[in-house]
């Protein structure tokens, strides 16, 4: 038996807290949640996995574009052709609502559309018999601990476990309670980050396989999982179309500002890539640096060095610099917009949640309100260098 478990894939998501992106980078950005499902499928087949797990939110929302149904469909298509078939249930983002999918599931798709557990049966071209448990999301939350309904370990050969959550109010669970049930293996969903929870039976978390926030970095796969013997192993495969990645990059040996250059020109990466620079030992380059990374400039000359497969979307220092860091605006601006806050009903859409609560309504007052932005105004004030502090016009 040899199968893929693959969670989280948010296929209609796009790229969050990204400006200035390179007109020939947009496309790679475009297209790269199509192309991670293209590699998926690329996957299946040349590994000839017996079927594929997709353990919830494979759509960003519960109404998922017409355009990223029909590709995803296209894409299904191409492993019924080959026989290959799909487990797959609907997570906490894309609850399931079965009139807001306008393209049939093909008959290699076997669906879990219910809030409640099911398990579906199949047998490998091998002759192995395997059984799939698993539920739905209905709604955009389920505080029930949905483990305490799956049944033991049947008779067949494998007993698989499908299960998107972990914690309140998203079907919490505990790692003991799943262990009881005997089973071959865990396809969880849901958390992001890859984690293996247990060896023994296998209980993963394949994370998701393509990063689209700055904290998405180095994650990317879905796991191949094959049988030798009664035992399961794992091992991950890379899908992901465009990386997210963080480097630290040691200014130890640069004497100059300008030798910065010629060491950025020789990055390489070998796929479109959304880079974080992270600068170690700069004491050298002293505030002439924090000053040019501050400013915006840095980012914006090295983008124009660096190649087009590169975007470069962030910059900073390892280090906190030991003066305080230079903010290219004036202070009297701060002041403007700190004070904004001091206006009720801004202040109040800001506590809205604390607002509601009878016990700490009375506490939020135009004095509360005054001592808040006072305490910020002064956190800048020790926090930050200004640009009348700094420049001579």
């Amino acid at each position: 038996m040899k199968f893929l478990h693959a969670a989280d894939l948010h296929l209609d998501r796009s790229f969050e807290g990204l400006t200035r992106v390179p007109e020939q980078f947009q496309e790679q950005l475009l297209t790269a949640n199509q192309k991670m499902l293209e590699n998926i499928v690329n996957t299946a087949l040349t590994q000839s996995v017996d079927f594929i797990l997709l353990a919830g939110d494979t759509f960003h929302q519960n109404r998922p574009t017409l355009r990223t149904q029909r590709y995803f469909f296209q894409e299904m298509a191409r492993l019924a052709a080959a026989d290959i078939s799909v487990f797959m249930n609907f997570g906490n983002h894309d609850f399931y609502q079965a009139e807001r999918y306008w393209f049939a599931f093909p008959e290699n798709i076997q669906l879990f559309t219910d809030e409640r557990v099911e398990t579906k049966n199949f047998v490998t071209k091998a002759g192995e018999t395997v059984a799939i448990t698993s539920f739905s999301y209905q709604h955009p939350t389920i505080e029930t601990q949905m483990a305490l309904n799956f049944p033991h370990k049947s008779t067949a050969d494998f007993h698989l476990g499908m299960y998107h959550g972990g914690q309140l109010p998203y079907a919490p669970f505990l790692l003991s309670e799943l262990l009881t049930k005997g089973y071959d293996y865990w396809a969880l969903g849901h958390i992001h980050v890859p984690q293996i929870l247990a060896q023994q039976p296998l209980v993963v978390y394949p994370g998701t396989p393509q990063g689209h926030t700055q904290k998405e970095t180095d994650l990317a796969g879905v796991k191949l999982v094959k049988s030798q013997g009664n035992q399961l192993i794992a091992k991950t495969i890379p899908v992901e179309a465009v990386r997210c990645e963080k480097r630290t990059i040691s200014l130890k040996e640069v004497k100059q500002p300008r030798e910065l250059f010629p060491m950025l020109r020789k990055l390489t990466v070998d796929l479109p890539t959304l880079l974080q620079i992270e600068f170690s030992d700069t004491e050298q380059l002293g505030e002439e640096l924090v000053y040019q990374i501050a400013s915006g400039e840095l980012l914006e000359a090295l983008q124009a060095e660096i190649p087009a497969t590169i975007f470069l979307w962030k910059l900073s220092l390892a280090q906190s610099p030991v003066s305080r860091p230079y903010l290219a605006v004036n202070k009297e601006l701060v002041d403007q917009l700190v004070t904004t806050y001091q206006t009720p009903a801004v202040f109040s859409d800001l506590l809205s949640e604390l607002n509601q609560n009878p016990q700490l309504h009375y506490l939020l007052d135009q004095e509360f309100r005054t001592d808040i932005v006072s305490l910020v105004k002064e956190k800048m004030a020790q926090s930050y260098r200004f640009r009348r502090d700094a420049d001579v016009d």
